[in-house]
């Protein structure tokens, strides 16, 4: 239980620095309003094509669904892409605007090194935040559930998940789970930012990217 409360002071504390720790400064933008000339943006897919990344000698490879894989580790035994703490660097706002169906403005880091977390902003207040942490998803769920709140996974999602929900009937917090000790929570500035449905649409696009992912 140490271990959930230690997450769970991460997550709010994430939700107040909002953001995420990156080493692509680059996908950092200042906020700006959501002009309709942007929203032509979304759903296009990207160039597939070797991308330098800053603090890596190798270069990563940008997907056409606009998701950057990072150079793989020497050491691995299988040739799974293994997800790794820069959750901006990876999951580009281009990949997450065309999985949300919305225009992301601005993506900002945590000031926190310990957190491996990106918010995704739709406009100067509001965003969906993605966060990885390296936890027993067994823990994640007892303590939820210890706290009134209900766990189910989701068929729609095509990957392992936990979906949270609140005593309400509202998703608290989503979990697509990579293994038993490392997953991507999903959470968001607020529950009236985006509905139950669009969460879960939200969370089964991202998870049709990322299933074959560790």
């Amino acid at each position: 239980m140490k271990r959930l409360f230690s997450f769970s002071l991460i997550v709010l504390a994430s939700f107040v620095l909002s953001g995420c720790t990156t080493k692509n400064s680059s996908q950092n933008s200042n906020p700006s309003p959501v002009s309709s000339s942007n929203n032509s943006n979304i759903n296009k897919p990207c160039q597939t094509e070797n991308v330098s990344i800053e603090g890596y000698g190798d270069k990563g490879k940008r997907l056409s669904n606009c998701f950057i894989e990072y150079p793989g580790e020497p050491s691995r035994q299988d040739k799974s892409y293994y997800i790794v703490e820069d959750i901006c660097g990876q999951f580009t706002k281009e990949f997450i605007g065309n999985a949300l169906g919305k225009n992301i403005i601005n993506t900002k880091p945590a000031t926190a090194s310990t957190v491996y977390a990106c918010s995704y902003y739709t406009s100067d207040k509001d965003y969906v935040m993605l966060v990885l942490d390296y936890l027993m998803i067994a823990n994640q769920k007892k303590g939820n559930e210890e706290m009134g709140r209900t766990t189910a996974e989701d068929s729609k999602i095509p990957m392992r998940n936990m979906v949270v929900y609140q005593e309400d009937g509202k998703i608290n917090s989503l979990y697509l789970v990579l293994s038993d000790d490392k997953f991507i929570s999903i959470q968001r500035s607020s529950a009236t930012v985006f509905t139950s449905e669009e969460l879960i649409t939200f969370a089964s696009n991202v998870a049709k990217e990322i299933k074959n992912y560790k």
